[in-house]
Order: structure tokens, then sequence, then C-alpha cells
């Protein structure tokens, strides 16, 4: 992961790509601070501040992410769908909501692809062969093609700096998972939860700037069935909200899966998207 990239647990971050997790916050806690409590975190604020990250995080909690992480980083390949509802905060201080769903392919260590749809009807799709990064927009008769960093990490790295738009779900895609547990300074069990019917456990965190929340599935497959993400730092605190279904574990993809061809009657262009814009009259980037 790129240093100063739009990670969901380090500021606002594929699926923005992908046209680009929740609402919820931890609970609060606040306790009154003796004079001479103030004199120790004075004479050593650093241990204090390292003894009230772990209070704060809740090592059942932690223990949660970590099963959850480590199942996922270790499959070699996977797929599911996933259907995303999010904020976009108008200049005028509005809050409109737009969706977009799709279906994301991985294949450790250097093959991805995934095809968005946006509720605007755009259609976008992506290619990734470990070699070239090759995006599709449909809708607009449009595709460009671009030499990518020989991993997938590398990849996800690239095209956050390229698009600089929130990409959330690109935070499950790394194979490096290691940064979610690192950014979370609260972590709570909120409890169990039902999530299109399937048991799980309903957990939620606070980063420097992010709040995030995830529904990791009960049981011996802790897949991660939804995700939740509020930018506090952001005007209007903006939410994103991912419902991730339909995960599979194929023992192989055909290589057509990775494989990009040019579409009938498509125009190349240098670059398929600018930066997100708001519109001050409405409407989502």
């Amino acid at each position: 992961m790129a240093k100063g990239s739009y990670r969901l647990i380090a500021g606002c971050t594929l699926w923005g790509l992908l046209g680009l997790f929740l609402a919820g916050v931890a609970p609060a806690r606040a306790e009154a601070e003796t004079p001479q409590a103030a004199a120790v975190a004075a004479e050593n604020p650093a241990a204090e501040a390292g003894e009230d990250s772990e209070n704060l995080r809740d090592p059942a909690a932690m223990a949660e992410l970590k099963r959850a992480t480590t199942f996922l980083a270790g499959l070699p390949r996977f797929q599911f769908s996933a259907i995303v509802a999010y904020d976009v905060i108008q200049a005028d201080g509005r809050r409109l909501q737009f969706e977009k769903h799709g279906e994301v392919y991985l294949q450790r260590p250097d093959r991805f692809s995934a095809d968005v749809h946006l509720d605007d009807g755009r259609h976008r799709q992506f290619w990734y062969d470990g070699k070239i990064l090759s995006i599709a927009e449909y809708s607009k008769k449009l595709h460009t093609q671009s030499k990518a960093p020989p991993t997938i990490d590398g990849m996800l790295d690239m095209l956050e700096g390229v698009f600089k738009d929130p990409m959330p779900l690109a935070d499950l895609l790394y194979n490096d998972l290691g940064p979610l547990e690192e950014r979370a300074l609260e972590a709570d069990i909120v409890g169990d939860a039902m999530v299109d019917g399937r048991p799980c456990t309903h957990l939620a965190f606070r980063g420097e700037t992010v709040d995030w929340q995830m529904w990791v599935e009960q049981g011996d497959r802790p897949f991660i069935r939804k995700v939740a993400v509020a930018y506090r730092e952001q005007p209007g605190i903006p939410q994103y909200v991912a419902w991730l279904d339909d995960w599979q574990t194929p023992e192989q993809f055909s290589d057509d899966r990775f494989k990009f061809t040019v579409p009938v009657d498509s125009q190349w262009i240098d670059l398929l998207l600018a930066p997100p814009q708001v519109d001050p009259e409405g409407g989502q980037p």
C-alpha cells in the first residue's frame, strides 16, 4: 500500500474507481482526568498513549478482525458480488445517495478483474494480468491501457494514485491486510447480527480520520458480508456501505477472465477517468 494513499483506514479509498465503507461510530469513551494523572501523563506521554490505545481496542474484536483478514488473505483466488450505496455531498450541503453494483474476481498474486454498473447507466470493466491494466467505459465506448506493477498490491496503489478517488473495497483485495489491524485505534464487538440471513459478528472500529464497521460471517468461513465507512473529516461526513454476496473460491479461473479484448466500436483515450468533481446542481462523480 502506497504511503499516503487513500486507504479505507487512512482517509477517504477500488470501488470508487469501480465507479468508488460506512456509518457507525465505536462507542465513545471519556473519563475525567485528575491533576495527578495529568502530571504522570506529562512525564511519560508515550506510555500513556500506548496504554490508552490498548484499552480502547477490545482483544476479542481485534481477534475477530484478524480471523477474517487471515482467512481472506489466505485464499489463492476468490470472487464476490457487491451492492454499494454512497453519499455525495453537494456544494450547498445537500446529501445525495447513489448506488452501484458489480462483481470482483481476484487470483493472487497478479490477476484481477471487475465489472461495475452505476445507477446512472454507466458500465465499466477492469482487467489486470500482472503486466497491463486495461479499463473500458462501455457506456461511452472508450478504453485505455497502462503498464502496471507486477502484483495486485502495487496495481491497487497505482490506481489510487492515478484516480485519487475513495476506493474502500480495495482494502479487502490486498495481499497484505495487516494495515486494517494497525490503523484501528479503537475496536469493539457490537454483537451478533444477521446479514442476508447469515449469522455474523458486527465489529466497529475507529481510525485517525475514518470510522468503519465490518460484519464477519460466523463459522469456519469468515467471509466479510458487509462493510460501512464514515469519513469524519470530510464535509458532511459522507458514508459508504457495501453488501458483499455470492463469495466463491473456485479451483481455477479461465485465463480469459483476466484478458482484455478491445470492445467493438470503442475509442482509445489516454485518460479514461478524471478526478471526481462535485456538481453544484446535484449529481454523482
